[in-house]
């Protein structure tokens, strides 16, 4: 695991050398810089040791000093990919990953992405034919940031490694932050920041001397899903997803250095702690976190998983006066603000865990590929009941839904009926309600946003005789997995220099889910074959559990000493006097909240998270 960077005139190194140290956090254990003297393309790369770790140093450069990679992440497959480069007559120093990248670039040049089993951005500068390639993973579980400026092309694994180092503006876009508020989360290509770009998950970037405008191209898109129910027996598909696991936990399960488990007490991390605890060598460690207020700690369902494990199980309670301390912090190190609510306590049990172990391995994926998120069926039988219905009783529905309690299921549905495009059902839905805040929330400088359509270009719709579910379930693989669930675990783990694997996430499981028709995983209350799995690897008892998010209890803290901290940004934080945000609604809606006459948390913890890194970057 590393952190990686690269300039397109850079010819003493310095600037790759200067966003090399702002990613230190991402790979502690060493740190390289290459020159190419011809054309002062420079690649930088910060290494966190977990495979070969006396001869893994990076950038890595063939014989002929043609070619030199950097990669940040991990090829799983690289073994039997160096098997092949050298029977094809390769000559390989060391056993590791990044090495294999280069030769296999040599043989097969850009189509090398085809080969790659594995999490990974990576840069590799062809000297002969003066063209750089960048690359990032089918899934996006390793960020990729550029900038393209004249004919020159800067790219990092970290927003802030370009800003902070003066090779791109901090000015932030207004849509981006639109976005933000809206979705909680940046989507690829865009950034938080004006002149930046991300490269999209499963996308090649080439840049040339002869051709300095960057060209970015997807390589690889999940099969369309089937509208057809599968003839295949659900035996035989459980069969089928078994074994394409168990070759995805072999593969990161590999490692020279300890490895542990996030364990949540739910179905996804249940199973791949089964898998776990079979294929490691002596006691797994898991790890999980519980909060001293609210209902939402999964530290007892948790317990009782790593019992059945046989587990060495660590357990991390955090309280509120600890959360007013660390949240501000923890929120104010990310690159571009996240407003998932779980991403502190992530980040707080990743740091316990690099006490223990060097990898981690979790269940991320699982839900987006297996139907987990029990919003696609409601959705879906929304809209094919929406389309049954005239008009007049729709505004009828949609009317009592604002009468229904907020937050309740009975409310929540009705909205859903009540809402004719599929696309805005899904926003309004995974939002809780923050579209229709803006135009009371906006500032002037971000009030000609407050109407925008944040669905558009989207993709998904109800069409007649056909199930809607498949394409909200590949909505969430392609937005909402890699540019909030995944981007959390990244930041949230390598800012301890802890690396994160999800076995979910291998491409042929990836594939076989997407080839099954959406009814399939949505039986048994969804993730059917999860269920299954788990029924077979641990016991009837940990497949039931019902999907809920992973809850945090903001709303408390909140009312708490947060509460008090987001007062303050209100008060006298630029993000407020310079016009992004009204500072009198927000304070409104934050003091009703305090004084417990509703929950305003849905509004209020992206601008608190906002805030945190807004004042950062002052």
């Amino acid at each position: 695991m590393c952190g990686i960077c690269a300039h397109t005139c850079d010819p003493a190194g310095d600037a790759v050398a200067r966003m090399n140290a702002e990613i230190v956090h991402r790979g502690p254990d060493d740190a390289g810089v290459h020159v190419d003297p011809g054309s002062g393309v420079a690649l930088g790369a910060r290494r966190l040791s977990i495979i070969d770790l006396a001869d893994g140093h990076q950038p890595v450069i063939n014989e002929t000093g043609t070619v030199a990679g950097a990669l940040n992440g991990e090829i799983y497959n690289f073994e039997s990919l160096r098997e092949e480069l050298l029977r094809a007559g390769h000559r390989l120093r060391s056993r590791c990953d990044t090495e294999v990248l280069v030769h296999l670039y040599e043989e097969h040049g850009p189509d090398m992405v085809h080969a790659l089993e594995g999490m990974y951005a990576f840069v590799i500068w062809d000297a002969q034919r003066r063209r750089l390639l960048a690359a990032r993973d089918r899934f996006g579980e390793k960020p990729l940031f550029y900038v393209a400026r004249g004919r020159e092309l800067v790219l990092a694994s970290e927003a802030t490694a370009l800003t902070r180092t003066g090779q791109a503006s901090s000015a932030v876009s207004a849509a981006a932050l639109d976005e933000y508020f809206v979705l909680g989360y940046v989507q690829a290509p865009r950034s938080i920041f004006a002149e930046i770009r991300q490269l999209p998950p499963a996308h090649l970037l080439t840049w040339s001397q002869e051709r300095p405008h960057p060209s970015v191209t997807r390589y690889w898109s999940p099969p369309a899903p089937s509208g057809e129910p599968t003839e295949e027996p659900f035996a035989e598909l459980v069969d089928e997803a078994e074994e394409l696991l168990a070759r995805s936990m072999r593969g990161r399960l590999h490692a020279d250095v300890p490895v542990g488990l996030f364990l949540s007490g739910g179905v996804d991390s249940a199973l791949v702690g089964a898998f776990a605890a079979d294929q490691i060598s002596g006691t797994l460690k898991t790890f999980t976190v519980g909060y001293d207020v609210g209902g939402t700690s999964e530290a007892v369902p948790a317990r009782a998983l790593a019992a059945a494990l046989h587990s060495d199980h660590h357990e991390l309670v955090l309280t509120g006066s600890e959360m007013a301390v660390r949240a501000p912090a923890t929120l104010a190190r990310l690159d571009q603000p996240l407003a998932d609510q779980a991403f502190v306590p992530l980040h707080l049990l990743a740091a316990q865990a690099r006490r223990e172990v060097t990898v981690v391995v979790g269940g991320e994926g699982s839900d987006e590929l297996f139907g987990g998120y029990p919003r696609v069926r409601w959705m879906d039988l929304a809209g094919r009941m929406a389309r049954r219905l005239p008009d007049s009783a729709l505004r009828s529905v949609g009317a009592a839904s604002r009468r229904l309690p907020a937050g309740g299921r009975a409310g929540r549905f009705a909205q859903m009926l009540a809402t004719r495009s599929l696309a805005e059902r899904h926003l309004g839905c995974v939002t809780a309600g923050r579209p229709g805040t803006r135009a009371s929330v906006y500032g002037p400088a971000l009030a000609p946003l407050a109407d925008s359509d944040l669905a558009r270009g989207w993709g998904v719709e109800q069409v007649p005789g056909r199930h809607a579910a498949a394409d909200l379930m590949r909505l969430d693989q392609t937005r909402w997995l890699p540019d909030d669930v995944l981007a959390k675990a990244d930041r949230a783990t390598m800012l301890t220099s802890l690396e994160m694997r999800t076995p979910f996430l291998h491409r042929e499981l990836g594939e076989f889910a997407a080839s099954l028709p959406a009814e399939t995983h949505l039986a048994d209350d969804g993730k059917a074959i999860v269920r299954a799995l788990v029924r077979r690897r641990i016991g009837p008892e940990f497949a039931k559990r019902a999907k809920r998010p992973f809850a945090v209890p903001v709303g408390d803290w909140l009312r708490g000493s947060l509460g008090a901290t987001l007062g303050e940004q209100v008060a006298g934080s630029a993000l407020y006097r310079d016009g992004w945000f009204a500072a009198e609604p927000v304070g409104r809606l934050l003091a009703a909240h305090r004084r417990g006459e509703a929950d305003h948390s849905a509004v209020l913890w992206p601008l608190f998270s906002l805030g945190c890194w807004w004042e950062a970057q002052e």
